[in-house]
């Protein structure tokens, strides 16, 4: 009977939720590089300010919360990039990382669209549920023709703002200083990052405008 209710009651996407979640680790990485660089080699400060993924992880286990497989990813992508920085004394390594992330993420989000299992249905049903019986709830509902169609549209956007931001990343790298792109970097990227919600937000509520039954964005209260 519980579980039954559990799956009925399954949320939506919530914006403010999702921003939440993201900002610490668009603002922490450059913090915590200016505040160890006073004291510390250049290349040690990024392989420390490279572990907030790690952290993220670590805060969910002691709120006995499963890591999330986006947040394993982060881990294991920046360990690789630490240890290659390390092995190699070089912080192209550690700089680039996010450009290449950003690009993989960017093209997973394009062939996802491409064969019609758009990602964004698969992020939207992580942040909107946090049990599996409510997620196959979500992800039973989403099935609808016109709720792919939404998730499609906004992959699609979603893997060129990334293939952009990945472009932008990489350049910033090969033309200034690792503390310019820790200083500069989390600016851009949360910008990117809001107005891509931003737009988001607007196109969802516009596209589910005649389905109230989709419920990916929480009606609006009148």
């Amino acid at each position: 009977m519980r579980d039954g209710r559990k799956a009925e009651t399954a949320g939506s996407v919530r914006p403010r939720a999702f921003i939440r979640q993201l900002l610490p680790g668009v603002v922490l990485p450059g913090t915590i590089y200016f505040i160890c660089v006073q004291w510390l080699p250049v290349l040690v400060a990024l392989a420390v300010a490279s572990s907030v993924p790690l952290l993220d992880v670590i805060i969910r286990l002691m709120q006995r919360k499963a890591p999330s497989p986006i947040g394993l990813a982060f881990v294991a992508f920046a360990a690789l990039s630490v240890g290659l920085a390390l092995g190699l004394r070089s912080p192209a390594f550690i700089l680039a990382k996010g450009a290449v992330f950003s690009a993989v993420l960017g093209i997973a989000f394009g062939i996802s669209a491409m064969i019609r299992r758009p990602l964004c249905r698969t992020i939207a049903i992580v942040l909107a549920a946090e049990h599996a019986l409510a997620r196959g709830f979500l992800a039973e509902r989403w099935r609808h023709p016109r709720a792919v169609t939404i998730f499609t549209t906004l992959s699609v956007g979603w893997a060129v703002l990334l293939l952009l931001s990945a472009i932008q990343q990489g350049f910033m790298v090969l033309t200034v200083s690792p503390g310019t792109v820790m200083a500069a970097e989390p600016a851009v990227q949360a910008t990117f990052t809001i107005v891509g919600t931003a737009v988001s937000i607007l196109y969802v509520r516009r596209s589910q405008q005649g389905h109230p039954e989709l419920g990916i964005l929480p009606s609006r209260s009148r």
